[in-house]
């Protein structure tokens, strides 16, 4: 019997890269930094479908709520992530454009000036030292960080060297543009010990350096030999498997259609709440 096919979530394809990791490590774990929504574009919900747990890291009240009540089994801290432990003013995006929260204020007044209006609020921070010290070293398979233009401080407040988490995956270009951000943070991931394996677009993914097998694994990106599909996919072959038993096609491809406009009201539900 073949395997079955693995259903993306992430924006970019990220979790299907990953989920090479799963038949090696099956009850993997990850540290998730900047999670947001529980499902909807998210890097790790398909490895949780898959046995894998982990800690969210997330500093917007309705995102966490929403991972706390879709991922029980995960734990998720209400917080932003930086080079220390204390707090920090966060600048947050509208309801169009979740994602672009950041605590970098040229980051927030970029968008501003593009006619988008952003609130602020105060986060505590954390470290991900702290957040990898409550695991032995190498016990953590998968860091993903995505912090709107925070990377180097995010990774200047973790000893990776002694942590030696597997895998990292890094959103390294400027929010919402394909120039690399890389430069600015890249040397710390390297001396502690990682090696570049893969550049998607948008992130780059970095292995141990004594994890050959793994690096060599995570080196190419999502294809068709990953044997993955977006969800809409399995509805699609559900309905028109129906269809051919008791419907026409037509109705089938009705009943899509109100599925993936269900999805995505779902999205725009998400979208319009406020914190």
């Amino acid at each position: 019997m073949s395997e079955p096919e693995f259903v993306s979530y992430a924006q970019n394809m990220e979790d299907v890269v990953l989920s090479r990791l799963v038949p090696i490590v099956p009850r993997g774990r990850f540290i998730d930094i900047g999670a947001g929504h529980p499902t909807l574009e998210n890097v790790t919900y398909a490895l949780y479908l898959r046995g894998w747990r982990g800690i969210n890291v997330e500093p917007m009240q309705t995102e966490v709520e929403m991972l706390r009540a879709e991922r029980p089994e995960d734990e998720t801290v209400q917080a932003a992530v930086g080079a220390s432990m204390g707090s920090v003013m966060l600048f947050e995006a509208p309801v169009d454009n979740r994602g672009a929260t950041t605590s970098d204020a040229d980051v927030a007044a970029r968008y501003v000036a593009k006619g988008e209006v952003f609130g602020s609020f105060e986060a505590p921070m954390i470290t991900l030292d702290s957040l990898l010290g409550k695991f032995q070293p190498g016990d953590v398979h998968l860091v993903k960080i995505d912090v709107e233009g925070m990377e180097f401080d995010v990774l200047t407040g973790a000893e990776l060297r002694t942590h030696r988490p597997w895998v990292l995956v890094v959103e390294s270009t400027e929010p919402n543009s394909p120039l690399s951000t890389a430069h600015l943070w890249e040397h710390l991931v390297l001396d502690a010990g990682y090696r570049f394996t893969l550049f998607d677009g948008l992130n780059r993914f970095y292995v141990r350096d004594d994890l050959e097998d793994i690096a060599n694994l995570l080196s190419v990106p999502a294809n068709v030999f990953d044997n993955w599909v977006p969800p809409m996919s399995l509805k699609l072959k559900a309905a028109l498997a129906s269809a051919a038993e008791s419907e026409t096609y037509a109705k089938a491809l009705e009943n899509v259609l109100a599925d993936l406009r269900a999805e995505n009201a779902k999205k725009r539900k998400w979208l319009g709440r406020v914190r």
